[in-house]
């Protein structure tokens, strides 16, 4: 896939994918995704991706309320960047407008990864807090805004989920982006995913569960490696 990058972007080790689909495979075969996925449950489950309105084209309170699912607090200043009109909700929202809500992380070409990444940095910008020197993790925040703006081509940034995939010492989010580009387009992965799904249902039913499930494989994908890498052991 070294050919399906933008120009100047660096390429993810193979034996690094190769890793990362050993460990995915196994989460998968592991993982109790109705635990997650229970609407009477404290997860997020599909509530972070369903809260509306959740317009494509636009970002609104919903959208930061969104992310409190995942323990994420956007204070006051940032909420204003993002909702009050101004030049930072304008260079948003046209980050916003030139990534296709429809395009797939699997399907994404070069030019599609281009735009998913100046989004990701646009959201960045805006919600880091211009007055601290250094922040940890500050790309949490805006991983998750635009995971749920665009769940089928961007993925949560998480640092669980980084390190479970053995992407902790890379610390660059392109890097990332190619793993779980390959590991969702994965024959063997994609197997394992429908397989994990249907044995989560089944257990729901069996358990008295009341779950409803992420429609994105993306966005299953991310909460299955993220309860691997809470597993106690593995």
């Amino acid at each position: 896939m070294r050919d399906q990058l933008p120009s100047g972007w660096p390429a993810v080790d193979q034996s690094v994918v190769t890793a990362a689909k050993a460990t995915t495979l196994r989460a998968l075969s592991m993982v109790a995704l109705q635990r997650y996925y229970d609407l009477r449950g404290n997860y997020s489950g599909s509530t972070f991706a369903t809260i509306t309105p959740n317009d494509p084209y636009d970002i609104t309170g919903a959208d930061l309320h969104a992310l409190s699912m995942l323990s994420v607090t956007v204070g006051p200043a940032a909420t204003r960047r993002v909702l009050d009109d101004g030049p930072e909700r304008a260079r948003l929202l046209e980050a916003l407008a030139a990534v296709d809500p429809e395009a797939r992380l699997d399907k994404a070409s070069a030019a599609v990864l281009e735009v998913a990444w100046d989004l990701y940095t646009a959201a960045k910008g805006v919600l880091a807090d211009p007055t601290t020197k250094r922040q940890s993790d500050p790309w949490v925040t805006a991983s998750k805004l635009v995971a749920r703006k665009r769940p089928r081509l961007l993925p949560v940034r998480d640092t669980k989920v980084r390190a479970v995939l053995g992407l902790e010492s890379e610390r660059d989010g392109r890097l990332e982006l190619q793993a779980l580009r390959q590991l969702i387009s994965d024959p063997d992965v994609v197997v394992a995913l429908g397989q994990a799904v249907e044995a989560a249902h089944a257990r729901g039913l069996a358990q008295g569960r009341e779950c409803v499930f992420d429609a994105e494989p993306l966005r299953l994908l991310d909460a299955a490696l993220w309860l691997y890498a809470l597993a106690p052991t593995r």
